[in-house]
């Protein structure tokens, strides 16, 4: 639910029951569409094609990758690069192999430059931050926002969620209540979709047991949202000693560390789902309850994992994500770089889907973290000595030296000295000598424009990429 500033403005100034209203009624137009027989349509046949065995599987790509490549033959930026038409209908699996990889600073610069000029349907244009903030437009067609919705209520109805039956909150990046507001409550309600959408930027240690009243109230029974938040929900409960059976947690947008499943599974009782997506819609997965790996939506994007150079890696390796849309004809991206580093997952699944599996995404790129002897460390190794320190409300590594370590940390109120010093004694045994790790304690740990945490910033991802 992002909106640009001055309407942004305008509902911050209505009472929260007009505001709940509104929230109502927009979301009432999402639901009439998704409630309607054409959307549920293409998420039956979702239902249905995740189980079609892999001759089938290539053969349907083939034909959408030839499609996309002929719409990409008709922008600025990839006319002078892909091949004849015919050639793209013999071999289009070859030609997308040797199309250069795409990087976002690439697509910001040229955006223009991506767009179909023979594609006459309408064209939404979205805004995303980015992992780092950075603004970047991107744009989307009608069915390459029905295709990825469709996908995401396939894997809630597969995981056992049926939208629209059970109330459900969500905890993103949309600023739905007003910054100012010191009193509860602290979310809007959209009552068509049974949903609550909580505000990120209000939940504290003082405000995190009203947000329990909501879950009460409605009787929520599936949260969706940023796995950060999801934790400080999680963590302000379990300090009060409180547990709240879910049936189910969906997360996106940010990596979920081992500690945070742990805590978010014990305070509220069920299992943690992701499913992997991006604003740029070039790459997508879903878990399902197979619980192996993410299997990719094959229906909707191709994805390659690759080395710094763009050069695929074997299934097992790790590398760079990269996707190609398959249902986005007006603004075409491919083998587009996602900044994620997961690797292919061997074999074939228990479940029965001959659909390919990556490893959840638990390091960006810029979550790796250079070392003075020029080897790279995942942010996501360090995660484990932060589990045995209880008294940590969020915290951040930060890097703007190879010699030099900064993690910065929100203590709770039961923080001690004894608290940081266990900390540095585990990072310390799993850093270089060289480097010295440093504890900085601070009262807040700025999200990115659209509300994301992340975990990790190195300065120095320029200096290996």
């Amino acid at each position: 639910m992002k909106i640009d500033p001055l309407r942004q403005k305008i509902y911050d100034s209505l009472p929260g029951f007009a505001q709940n209203t509104l929230v109502s009624h927009f979301g009432n137009i999402r639901w009439k569409h998704e409630s309607s027989d054409a959307f549920q349509q293409i998420v039956s046949s979702l239902l249905v094609s995740q189980y079609y065995p892999a001759d089938v599987i290539r053969g349907i790509q083939e034909e959408r990758l030839t499609e996309v490549l002929s719409a990409a033959k008709s922008t600025a930026y990839y006319s002078g690069i892909l091949p004849s038409l015919s050639k793209i209908s013999e071999e289009p699996f070859s030609v997308l192999r040797s199309i250069p990889v795409l990087s976002k600073e690439t697509l910001r610069k040229d955006r223009d430059r991506f767009k179909n000029d023979n594609f006459r349907e309408r064209l939404i244009q979205h805004g995303t931050s980015g992992t780092t903030g950075t603004p970047l437009q991107t744009v989307w067609t009608k069915k390459c926002i029905d295709m990825e919705r469709a996908l995401i209520w396939r894997q809630r109805k597969v995981t056992g969620l049926d939208f629209g039956r059970v109330w459900r909150g969500m905890l993103g990046g949309s600023k739905i209540v007003p910054p100012g507001r010191a009193t509860p409550p602290y979310w809007r309600v959209n009552r068509r979709a049974k949903q609550i959408y909580f505000s990120t930027y209000h939940l504290t240690s003082k405000t995190g047991l009203s947000y329990l009243s909501a879950l009460k109230k409605y009787n929520i029974r599936a949260l969706e949202g940023y796995p950060s938040v999801l934790f400080a929900l999680a963590h302000i409960l379990d300090k009060n000693g409180i547990t709240w059976p879910l049936d189910s947690i969906y997360y996106g947008a940010e990596p979920l560390q081992d500690y945070q499943r742990e805590l978010l599974e014990k305070v509220f009782q069920c299992y943690v789902w992701d499913y992997y997506g991006l604003t740029e819609r070039v790459a997508s997965a879903s878990e399902f309850e197979c619980r192996n790996g993410l299997h990719e939506n094959w229906e909707n994007c191709i994805l390659e994992v690759v080395d710094p150079q763009g050069n695929p890696v074997p299934d097992g390796e790790y590398g760079e994500l990269i996707g190609t849309s398959l249902s986005n004809l007006g603004f075409p991206l491919l083998r587009y770089r996602t900044g994620d580093m997961t690797r292919f997952l061997p074999g074939d699944c228990t479940c029965g889907r001959s659909s390919r599996r990556i490893a959840r995404i638990d390091t960006k790129r810029e979550d790796l973290l250079l070392m003075p002897d020029g080897s790279l460390l995942s942010a996501s190794n360090l995660t484990f000595p932060f589990k045995d320190v209880s008294n940590i409300l969020e915290s951040q590594l930060y890097q703007n030296s190879t010699e030099l370590l900064t993690v910065r940390i929100i203590p709770s109120s039961e923080y001690s000295e004894s608290d940081g010093n266990k900390l540095l004694r585990g990072l310390r045994e799993m850093v270089p000598q060289a480097v010295t790790v440093k504890l900085e304690i601070v009262r807040d740990i700025p999200r990115t424009e659209s509300g994301k945490f992340r975990f990790c910033i190195s300065e120095l991802t320029g200096k290996w990429n």
